[in-house]
């Protein structure tokens, strides 16, 4: 286990956490810091405990809000995706039939084709 040391409203806490966390746990520390002196600073609210529980429920309906973007933007991907969905469906329902008239086009101008042979062929004249 590590340890840091954190500083809110001027006073240092140990804080235990995994080896490695040790910056992701000063920069939390540091942002309710900056949450507890914007209450301090209002003259109004005294008292750590105070101060703390304020900040905590102003970082608190932050996550909220944010959670509540993240689950708006993941339908609207989902909606993106039904409607990308439904274009490549259609694209390839368009791509078939594209690829049958096609394939009548192309026995059309076989037959054509062979007719004009048959007519060609049927005017020369063989010598007896």
């Amino acid at each position: 286990m590590a340890e840091v040391i954190v500083k809110v409203n001027g006073r240092a806490f140990p804080i235990s956490c995994n080896e490695g966390e040790q910056t992701h746990i000063s920069e939390l520390a540091e942002y309710l810091n900056v949450r507890v002196q914007q209450f301090k600073n209002t003259g109004t609210v005294h008292g750590d405990s105070k101060l703390f529980l304020l900040a905590g429920l102003t970082a608190a309906d932050e996550l909220f809000e944010a959670v509540g973007r993240l689950e708006a933007l993941e339908k609207e991907v989902q909606s993106l995706k039904r409607f990308y969905d439904i274009n490549n469906d259609e694209k390839a329902q368009s791509e078939i039939q594209i690829v049958d008239l096609l394939e009548k086009v192309n026995q059309r101008v076989l037959q054509v084709t062979q007719k004009i042979a048959d007519n060609t062929k049927s005017d020369i004249v063989t010598p007896s």
